[in-house]
């Protein structure tokens, strides 16, 4: 990891911006250290522009476009194109990364109605179409985004989702008319976006013609706002106005720890952090100002593929509903626990709270939200450095031991993800440097979280190996989908392994070694990893099979031969002198052993 916070792993979606963006860099003073922020981005935090057209770069490989070609093999057949891309989870038509690339297919060669894109095109006109592209959608065809095998992640993921979907338990918030609608009751849907912006969407993840399938954020506006606080004003300032612990209360209570609300993520805490938020402006520029943020934070653009709305029944609903909030509100005016150097209205943040409250969105769009957490704050799929990375390591820290109300506890230890959950029974999961996920059913249990979301994260965890304390191996009987090989079999495994130590390849070994793997797994025949490398002549991959693995010495294969019958047969005096001086034993020895017993 490295200063910011993001792994150093190669983003490939993400690296295209460098040499177009050179406005000047702010400095801003922080408590004797000076945080330089450059719109030219870090090594580790590079923008993407997906309009860039001054880096050529060198050409797409033909490889990875061979199969997108005609019978002829001349042309590529655009459509066969966009579908190569969407089996790796990108949106090409939506994604705003493709902008540029869509339109240059639309408009190559001029022809009459450019809202259409051609049905195939010359290779080398086609490439040219890539260029602005090149480096990103050359990762994705070769499979080198976040989730590689992409269609084998999205099948188990499609799996646990069935298997959650029967679940009937809990009851919707009545708190407004909004919430409590009975054709809300079993609503189900999820979103998952990677830092790469490769995105899944079940159920009732997006409102359609016959459905509303759309939820206000609540809840999650806290942390948001606590995001953008920090990112305004520093951690250390808005730590003066609110604490770092979990309440052990209920989220509504009337409760204090030295003077503080507990944390951001309770309405005490909410309250106290949206008083820092731009406190000189206006309210409507206010709720404009964080309205802006959200649609920074789901990756909208002038496309318009996002949802980010708000829903004013439901903020006149929750304001006729709104004494617990306003006793809440005294409290803290009471307690000095406001903005103190640009006093605020009471009126004016209880209002605009309730405001926050009611933006709208969806599964979908708020997984990306989620994803933009991901990526240290970076949204996925425009590029935008949303918030800093340092308030993102705070905010899911915060996430991590209070985001699920007084359950938050209980969900560290058997899911162990930074979550939060809102009343309306959304729940967004944050997956660090790899993906965002967001689980909508309004079925709530006693702690107010989503049933079936609480349900679905401790599958998720029980099948992936994304538990912050899971142990990384294939010894684990988890998996691990930023794998290539996620869904390797054990004979699979054991084949690379025989191919490996026959071979002297030592790098693989030790990453199976680390990985728990078990050197001992024989083929049909019988014949070992310590075979294969007697045959092979390979004596340190023998030292190293017996003395880091453990391996048994003198293993028998079908034939009764053991390593040193292999050695003595091929003769390797070196490796026959080293096991027997480590106990290994012949065949026929070992034979009439067990017959004289």
């Amino acid at each position: 990891m490295d200063r910011v916070g993001l792994s150093t792993r190669h983003r490939p979606g993400v690296i295209m911006g460098l040499l177009r963006d050179k406005s000047e860099s702010k400095t801003r003073k922080r408590k004797g250290w000076t945080l330089v922020r450059e719109n030219i981005e870090s090594s580790a935090f590079i923008r993407y522009w997906s309009d860039v057209s001054v880096i050529a770069g060198p050409e797409i490989d033909d490889k990875l476009l061979s199969e997108f070609l005609d019978d002829d093999g001349v042309d590529v057949v655009v459509a066969k194109f966009i579908k190569g891309l969407t089996r790796n989870g990108l949106r090409p038509l939506t994604d705003p990364r493709f902008k540029s690339t869509i339109e240059r297919i639309k408009s190559w060669d001029n022809h009459e109605d450019q809202s259409l894109m051609p049905e195939t095109m010359p290779l080398d006109d086609f490439k040219k179409c890539l260029s602005s592209n090149m480096v990103f959608i050359q990762s994705a065809l070769s499979g080198n985004l976040i989730i590689p095998e992409w269609k084998k992640f999205t099948d188990i993921i499609e799996e646990l989702f069935e298997s959650c979907r029967d679940l009937r338990d809990g009851e919707v918030n009545n708190l407004t008319p909004q919430l409590a609608k009975e054709e809300n009751k079993d609503k189900y849907g999820i979103s998952i976006c990677t830092v790469d912006g490769q995105r899944i969407s079940l159920g009732d993840y997006k409102t359609t013609n016959s459905a509303n399938n759309n939820f206000p954020l609540m809840d999650l506006t806290r942390v948001v706002l606590y995001a953008l606080a920090c990112t305004e004003k520093s951690v250390e300032y808005v730590h003066k106005y609110i604490g770092k612990e979990p309440s052990g209360s209920e989220g509504e209570a009337l409760t204090l720890k030295n003077g503080k609300p507990h944390n951001p993520l309770i309405m005490t805490g909410g309250l106290a952090v949206s008083s820092l938020i731009k406190p000189t402006l206006l309210f409507s520029e206010r709720f404009e100002y964080f309205h802006n943020k959200v649609l920074s934070f789901v990756g909208q653009t002038v496309q318009q593929t996002e949802y980010v709305g708000f829903n004013n029944p439901l903020a006149l609903s929750l304001k006729d509903n709104s004494n617990r909030l306003y006793a809440i509100g005294h409290f803290l005016r009471e307690n000095g626990c406001f903005n103190k150097e640009n006093p605020v209205d009471l009126e004016d943040v209880m209002e605009l709270f309730l405001h926050y409250c009611s933006i709208d969105t969806n599964c979908d769009s708020a997984a990306v939200m989620a994803a933009t957490l991901a990526a240290g704050g970076l949204c996925p799929l425009t590029g935008e450095k949303v918030v800093y990375p340092e308030a993102v390591r705070n905010c899911l820290s915060m996430m991590n031991c209070c985001g699920v109300n007084d359950y938050s506890g209980e969900f560290m230890f058997e899911v162990g993800l930074p979550a939060k959950s809102n009343k309306a029974g959304a729940l967004i999961v944050v997956i660090p440097n790899v993906l965002g996920m967001c689980i909508w059913s309004p079925r709530l249990d006693g702690s107010k979280n989503s049933v079936r979301g609480i349900k679905f994260c401790k599958k998720f965890t029980e099948k992936f190996v994304f538990h912050q304390f899971d142990p990384s191996g294939r010894g684990s009987q988890k998996i691990d989908p930023r794998r290539k090989d996620f869904t390797e079999s054990k004979d699979q495994q054991s084949l690379t392994i025989l191919f490996s130590a026959y071979n002297g390849k030592m790098t693989t070994l030790y990453r199976y070694l680390k990985e728990g793997v078990n050197f001992g797994w024989p083929d049909y025949d019988g014949r070992t990893a310590l075979h294969l490398a007697v045959c092979g002549g390979q004596y340190d991959v023998c030292r190293f099979l017996i003395e880091k693995c453990h391996v048994d010495r003198s293993p028998v294969d079908r034939w009764d031969n053991t390593p040193l019958d292999d050695a003595l047969k091929y003769g390797n005096q070196q490796i026959v002198t080293y096991l027997k001086k480590m106990g290994a034993l012949r065949g026929i020895a070992i034979v009439q052993g067990e017959a004289e017993k």
